[in-house]
């Protein structure tokens, strides 16, 4: 079994990290998944491999430097090389600063942030050594916009913009592509404490084909940054 390139989804077990793992098979890449659900990720994997590719799973936490460098080394052992990056994995807690606690804001930041770039960074020297891949950060409009109750979540999705657009203009001289994707309110099993409620809601393949967007660009073009929003959320 062997795909067109070799690609890796965090956040894959569930929700829009699964949408997007399979949309990559779909176009023939294989998938490196990695998650907290042994089980679901296990079944995930049981339907790329029916697709003939090549799928593996990784479960534990994106913050881990040392869980994430091991993990991807792992990747690079056996396949030589990652193409493509998909940062999806999330948590959001949904509660007033007065209400809140360091360590609710701790875990936000641990998974929003430093997952994102644990992984970034772990692929990237591949990626510049062959002047070829591309990294997608699955960020949110909460990272454009603030709410009450918010603060926590929208702090990190701000960082996450921020990131990608830096990381974005040090890479691009290695034709390396570096894109944010900020979905509004996705149907999803993301689980939050009193989160906001839309009443018509994106679905998690419309974000699966937000990254298939940026894939399928000519090398010498670069979407790096899609706002996805309800046409009609009324």
């Amino acid at each position: 079994m062997s795909g067109k390139g070799i690609s890796v989804v965090t956040g894959a077990s569930r929700g829009i990290g699964k949408a997007i793992s399979l949309r990559l098979a779909d176009e023939g890449y294989d998938v490196m998944l990695f998650g907290r659900d042994i089980e679901a990720l296990s079944e995930v994997k049981k339907l790329i491999r029916g697709k003939g590719l090549n799928a593996e799973y990784f479960s534990g936490d994106v913050g881990d430097a040392d869980f994430v460098n091991n993990s991807v080394n792992e990747i690079l052992n056996k396949f030589g090389r990652t193409d493509v990056l998909i940062n999806n994995a999330g948590i959001g807690i949904f509660r007033e600063v007065v209400d809140a606690s360091l360590d609710d804001f701790r875990k936000q930041v641990n998974v929003n942030l430093y997952g994102i770039f644990n992984f970034s960074k772990a692929v990237l020297k591949n990626m510049i050594e062959r002047k070829s891949g591309a990294i997608i950060n699955i960020a949110s409009l909460a990272g454009k916009n603030v709410f009450a109750g918010g603060a926590m979540y929208t702090a990190t999705k701000h960082a996450v913009l921020g990131f990608t657009g830096s990381l974005m203009q040090e890479v691009r001289k290695y034709n390396i592509k570096v894109s944010a994707i900020c979905p509004g309110s996705v149907e999803t099993e993301f689980h939050s404490v009193g989160s906001p409620v839309s009443p018509k809601k994106l679905m998690p393949e419309d974000v699966a084909e937000a990254v298939m967007l940026i894939l399928k660009l000519p090398l010498r073009a670069l979407a790096s940054e899609i706002d996805l929003r309800p046409t009609n959320p009324k």
